[in-house]
């Protein structure tokens, strides 16, 4: 059986946006989206084209730098009203967005996750938004715009992507909307499938890690994109790192299951970590929508904005500049950090935390 995102709310398949809610998303980008976006691009060690695009603040001077990594789909990341609204959580900063691999800025495909290149449907895989963020913020060290501030965000599919990197580049500060995080998507998927399609759940993955092409596809992406992500727990990456992270939550999301948040909420506390800030929202879906169709995003983007503010006040940008230096001048044949994945170590700065109204 062929499904989509149609049939399927899985981590996999979701599209980190409502229109019912873009005319308020873009209002909310609108005091933040910048004067002025410029689109970057090199080539991959491939030969294959890696573009992204920076949208600066509209104050001259030096900027933070906020990194929005974007949901499922091959649609481009500016085209994102999710995207712009997420400029909120830090809007005195340039928000940098990179593409996935086979899109460009200039886009526009009929549906997003249907009429896709081929280039996207054969190589397009987390680890490789992780490998090509990576390699695009290091090409951006030493910009004269750059203060040495970064955040990081990611929304759905997103947020697997800013936790997968975050140790990489040890970011002042990351927050991840609606992604779960807490165990593999192998066990997320048959929380939020319907059960016909659960029971061919672990039949398929069996055969994604067998083949782990882009030659066949499944639920709306490849086999190497399944291979890639059904046994990585996420947060396990966050653990190994020092950075504040701030995790929101709806309790009706169906495409990334409370459950899952929670076991990621819960394996900071089984690790004696202070670090991450928990935000649950019981009444709010995947797109900060309560059961009565009222969209919060406005209201929940902006306390994460104060959270974020928080966070840069501890640590100034001058202290973020120094810290970013390992990063910087690391080869980029070298990582510039390590993942293990049984590991819970590390110090973090905040306990977590349940929201406070």
């Amino acid at each position: 059986m062929r499904f989509n995102h149609h049939n399927v709310h899985a981590a996999g398949n979701m599209r980190w946006r409502n229109p019912v809610a873009m005319v308020a998303a873009m209002l909310l980008a609108g005091a933040a989206w910048g004067a002025s976006t410029t689109n970057g691009n090199k080539l991959r060690a491939d030969g294959t084209r890696l573009h992204w695009s920076l949208n600066h603040p509209a104050a001259a001077g030096s900027s933070g730098l906020l990194l929005v990594a974007q949901g499922s789909g091959c649609q481009p990341a500016l085209s994102s009203a999710a995207v712009q609204a997420a400029h909120a959580v830090a809007p005195g900063f340039t928000l940098l967005t990179v593409e996935k691999y086979g899109v460009s800025p200039n886009d526009r495909p009929a549906d997003a996750m249907s009429d896709c290149s081929s280039g996207y449907r054969h190589k397009h895989t987390v680890s490789q938004r992780v490998s090509d963020a990576r390699e695009v913020l290091q090409s951006l060290c030493g910009a004269p715009w750059w203060n040495g501030q970064l955040i990081l965000f990611g929304g759905s599919e997103g947020g697997a992507v800013v936790a997968q990197l975050t140790p990489l580049v040890q970011p002042d500060a990351v927050v991840v909307y609606s992604s779960g995080l807490g165990e593999p998507l192998s066990d997320s998927l048959k929380r939020v499938v319907p059960p016909q399609v659960a029971q061919q759940v672990d039949t398929m993955l069996a055969q994604a890690r067998q083949d782990p092409t882009g030659e066949r596809s499944w639920g709306g992406n490849s086999f190497r994109w399944w291979a890639d992500v059904a046994d990585r727990v996420p947060v396990r990456a966050l653990l190994t790192t020092s950075a504040p992270v701030l995790l929101v939550q709806g309790g009706r999301d169906a495409s990334a299951p409370v459950a899952s948040a929670r076991l990621a909420r819960d394996a900071y506390q089984a690790a004696g970590k202070g670090g991450l800030t928990y935000w649950e929202y019981p009444d709010h879906d995947h797109f900060m929508v309560d059961t009565h169709g009222t969209s919060h995003r406005t209201k929940v983007m902006a306390r994460s904005a104060d959270w974020v503010a928080a966070q840069l006040r501890e640590r100034p940008a001058q202290e973020a500049t120094a810290a970013r230096q390992g990063f910087c001048n690391a080869p980029l044949s070298a990582p510039t950090g390590s993942i293990d994945p049984s590991s819970a170590t590390g110090i973090g700065r905040r306990a977590a935390s349940l929201p406070g109204g």
